[in-house]
């Protein structure tokens, strides 16, 4: 009898022992959004999520792609660090989150005002690997009626943004990663019992004369992109151009190829989304890249361009090009002399 006792009684601990290590996390309370904000937060990941800025805890977000406000102060307009983290690793010590479990992470620099026209989207995905964030900033010229969506990876895929004719720099955060874009341009007549008309759709752009998906690479090099999207009808002429620049290598060692500050790879158009190492030229390499207009009605642009040495990292050659849309012109790298190309 002592020994069944005895069994019954491990057996009891074993059960209460094995439920403390089952127990469920915390039950989660979502905040209430903000009644205004200067971040809308579009929670697609179907994540039960706490919003930090700076480490501090702003809000609990519930599992759900439903708009949510959020108030953030930021007087100076600075940029500031906002981390996501999944509830079930911070419930533990919601005060002290281990910055190496971060879900998403975005440095952005908000706006102090609430207003629609400078309040931040952030679009959470649960379907990118990548914990870090890139910033688009998105502008729609006027002169015209339509309103345009911006959808990513086809007409059902996740809605980025909404604009009005006149929109200019509407921040929107993206996990890094590599989408095509896709505009959904829109009429409704607030003065008639007409609700919302679809006007057509943009999903191609023209690339040396042929028509190309409309790529959108985002890593660490295009952490910051400004976009201008077209008016429907008018992407061939009056959106986002393209303009090839043949280079060659003809010094005598490898060298990459830089626009700006910035590797070349970063900025030109790559219809596979591969950018890895395009930018270094081997002794008699040639390529052709394809690089972006896209200022409003603009044909061609002037960029600045750098051969640079891999081993002692010297400037080999420099050139100021101008490059036409829809044409190629090419650059010799040989050690020579500076030139510009008009």
């Amino acid at each position: 009898m002592k020994r069944l006792l005895y069994s019954l009684s491990i057996a009891s601990l074993m059960l209460v022992t094995s439920c403390e290590l089952i127990e469920e996390p915390t039950v989660f309370e979502p905040d209430q959004p903000d009644a205004a904000g200067n971040l809308l937060i579009i929670n697609n990941s179907n994540e039960q999520l706490v919003l930090y800025k700076d480490q501090v805890v702003i809000k609990k977000i519930p599992a759900s792609a439903t708009d949510y406000l959020v108030n953030i102060p930021n007087p100076s307009e600075g940029t500031v660090q906002l981390d996501l983290y999944l509830w079930t690793d911070v419930y533990q010590d919601i005060n002290n989150p281990d910055p190496a479990l971060a879900y998403k992470r975005w440095l952005i620099p908000l706006s102090s005002e609430t207003t629609v026209s400078q309040r931040a989207t952030w679009h959470i995905s649960g379907a990118s690997q990548y914990t870090d964030v890139a910033t688009l900033n998105l502008s729609y010229f006027g002169g015209t009626d339509n309103f345009v969506d911006v959808y990513l990876n086809g007409r059902t895929g996740a809605k980025i943004s909404s604009l009005k004719p006149g929109d200019q720099y509407k921040k929107v955060g993206v996990d890094y990663g590599n989408y095509t874009l896709h505009y959904l341009y829109w009429f409704s007549d607030q003065n008639s019992n007409v609700g919302f008309k679809e006007k057509g759709w943009i999903e191609k752009q023209l690339v040396n004369g042929d028509e190309k998906d409309i790529w959108l690479i985002l890593n660490d090099n295009r952490k910051d992109i400004t976009m201008t999207i077209p008016h429907l009808g008018s992407a061939a002429s009056q959106g986002t151009k393209y303009a090839g620049v043949e280079i060659r290598n003809y010094s005598d060692e490898p060298v990459q190829i830089f626009v700006g500050d910035k590797l070349i790879e970063a900025v030109c158009y790559l219809e596979d989304g591969n950018t890895k190492n395009l930018s270094t030229l081997d002794i008699d390499g040639v390529y052709t890249f394809f690089l972006p207009i896209t200022e409003e009605g603009a044909t061609k642009k002037e960029f600045r361009l750098k051969a640079q040495t891999l081993t002692t990292v010297q400037v080999v050659e420099t050139i100021d090009i101008t490059v036409v849309a829809d044409d190629i012109v090419s650059w010799t790298v040989d050690g020579l002399a500076d030139t510009t190309n008009n």
